[in-house]
Order: structure tokens, then sequence, then C-alpha cells
């Protein structure tokens, strides 16, 4: 019997991500507004009526769809830098990271705008950006605080150059959607070396970490 019902939640949990991925599709492509339920159900194979199983309606789709990808993009961001012995490559890599996933994003970064500028009236959408982005700062802090400890960095206001940088990149990733052969990776990298060359400590203008 509890194999029965675990099998039962297993399933469920796949329908659920499969209707996930499939709103973040429709909504990238469309646009939150323009986008329906119907839409979605198409998408991701099933009925509407199944839809409602799992959300109460488009609006809370969102929410839990930009949820799913934050948290799978975070994952993704740390292991990133994980792989990196140094705070100065982590940090080069996570600007890689930021600039490939603005480029690559496409109409995904047109709905995180969309969902920025209805947050502020919008009570779940706004707790969730305003969560996603304090795990966001919070952990590039923790970066350039790890630099300092370990001799990397002078000692810097963390919080303050972290919300610098994440303003940045927003920035730069709008910039893409006006102009969209600017090369955002180059631009990052240049970005990356002269803030690295104000951070490390003991050096005459010569970035490493590379």
């Amino acid at each position: 019997m509890a194999e029965t019902v675990s099998k039962r939640e297993q399933l469920r949990g796949e329908r659920r991500r499969q209707i996930i991925e499939a709103a973040l599709a429709v909504f990238a492509e469309k646009g939150f507004n323009a986008a329906k339920v119907s839409d979605v159900a198409a998408r991701a194979g099933v009925s509407q009526g199944t839809i409602y199983l799992y959300f109460e309606g488009k609006e809370q789709l969102l929410v839990q769809a930009l949820g799913a990808f934050f948290d799978d993009f975070g994952q993704g961001t740390i292991s990133a830098l994980e792989a990196w012995p140094t705070s100065a490559g982590k940090l080069r890599a996570l600007g890689r990271v930021l600039a490939e996933f603005a480029v690559e994003a496409g109409g995904l970064f047109t709905l995180f705008l969309e969902f920025w500028a209805s947050s502020s009236h919008r009570e779940e959408s706004g707790q969730l950006w305003t969560s996603m982005l304090a795990k966001y700062k919070d952990l590039v802090v923790e970066l350039v605080k790890e630099g300092v400890s370990n001799g990397e960095f002078k000692p810097v206001d963390a919080e303050s150059l972290v919300w610098a940088m994440m303003a940045t990149y927003d920035g730069l990733a709008a910039y893409v959607m006006l102009m969209p052969d600017l090369d955002l990776v180059r631009v990052s990298q240049a970005f990356v070396d002269t803030l690295l060359e104000g951070l490390q400590a003991g050096t005459q203008g010569d970035v490493v970490g590379r």
C-alpha cells in the first residue's frame, strides 16, 4: 500500500514538473498577459482541467514555475562556482553564468521583467521576487566575504558591492533585449576584470585567479 502511495506521489510530482516546464515555455513565448491556461495545457499534453488540479490559476502557475526555475538555476550556479578553488575564479564563473543566461534566456528575461513590474501589487509574486533576490545576494556576499577572509580580496562593504553587481547584470540583460548584437559575454568579462583589479589584495592592476 505504501509503495502504491509513493508511486502515485512520484507520478503526481512528474506531472506537476511537466506542467511547470510547459508554462515557462509558453509564458516566455507569449508573455504572461497573452498566454492562456489552455496554451499551457496543450504544450504539456494534458487537459485544461488537469492544470487546475495542480494550480489555482494562471498567476499561481507563473509564480510556481518561476520559483522552480530560480531553484534550478541557483543550484546550477552553485555547482559552477564550486568547481573553482579561488574566490576570484568563482567571481569570474558567476559573471560567465549570468552573461550566458542573459543571452540564452531570450523571452524568459522579458517574462522576468513583466513579473518584476507586477510584483509590487501581487503579494505572492512580491514575496517570491524578494526571496529570490535575497538568496542570490546572500550567495554572492558570502563569495566576496570568503575572498576577504582568505586574503584574496581587500576589505570591502560586501553587501553594497553585490547589490551594485546585481543591478549591473540586470541592466546589461535589458540592453541585450534592445541591442541583440551586444557581446554580453565580452562586456561581462571586462566588468569582472575591472572589478577584480580593485578587489584583489596585493596586486598592482594585474588580474589573477583566471
